[in-house]
């Protein structure tokens, strides 16, 4: 959602219409990830395929279950990049998953310690392509990254307080991703403006489908990703077909320090 959207739909909604500041406050930048039917090359940003890595990488192992490649993200592909993004470098993300080919019937849970791995790579001339060591490879898709677009929170569980009923708000947001309550527009009607939400982005507020609770690991931290359930293109289930939440604190993602990422899925 661009700033012209935002005026657009406060101005047709006279109950909002009065807390056009407190709104415009809430907003925060994001970057749209956009997938796209292309294949990926090289250091290009991307969901699944094969990652780019140090040739020495050795590929994350797990207890019991696999990792696999979940995507890789070029910060300098981003179009009007926000500022608490880094300029350059590539972000390497893995993720575990059951084994095809294994008959252990444990449960794998996304909220374990070490469902998600992260490397982030500085000097991309030195990466290399690395094949899985194990199958379930999807093909790699190349993704697309706008800035310039500005997310607000999607449950009320985001805030304590609010001014409004916040069912109001929430009759006006979009989210393509939803599976649920999808707006339908007859043919030859003009759709009443919306706030048309990513569904796939970099910052902003965490989204979800199913969480009773603002997920936000605390005051320090922001959303860094948020990922719906790409299952027919990617095999992603995240906690019953619903969204992947990444969170950073805010102090490292100022130096670019990706090591202590936390995440929730609903």
């Amino acid at each position: 959602m661009d700033l012209e959207t935002f005026e657009k739909v406060i101005t047709s909604a006279p109950d909002l219409a009065e807390h056009r500041e407190f709104l415009r406050g809430l907003l925060r930048p994001c970057v749209r990830i956009t997938i796209t039917p292309e294949k990926p090359d090289g250091v290009q940003s991307q969901f699944g395929g094969s990652p780019m890595v140090p040739a020495d990488f050795q590929w994350p192992e797990h207890d019991t279950f696999l990792y696999y490649f979940l995507g890789q993200i070029n910060f300098a592909e981003i179009v009007d990049r926000p500022d608490p993004l880094p300029s350059h470098g590539l972000l390497s993300l893995f993720y575990a998953d059951y084994d095809p080919d294994s008959d252990f019937g444990g449960e794998l849970f996304w909220g374990n310690d070490g469902y998600l791995k992260v490397w982030y790579f500085d000097d991309l001339d030195a990466l290399v392509k690395k094949k899985a060591p194990h199958k379930g490879k999807v093909p790699g898709r190349r993704i697309t990254l706008t800035g310039g677009e500005y997310d607000m929170p999607r449950d009320h569980f985001m805030r304590e307080e609010w001014p409004f009923d916040f069912d109001i708000l929430d009759s006006l947001i979009d989210d393509p991703g939803w599976p649920y309550a999808l707006r339908t527009v007859r043919a030859g009607d003009e759709p009443d403006p919306t706030f048309v939400l990513a569904t796939d982005y970099l910052l902003g507020y965490p989204s979800y489908y199913s969480l009773g609770y603002n997920p936000t690991p605390g005051d320090d931290w922001v959303a860094l990703l948020t990922l719906h359930s790409h299952e027919d293109m990617f095999g992603w289930c995240w906690q019953d077909a619903n969204k992947l939440m990444v969170f950073i604190e805010r102090d490292r993602l100022a130096v670019g320090d990706f090591s202590a990422l936390k995440w929730d899925a609903g």
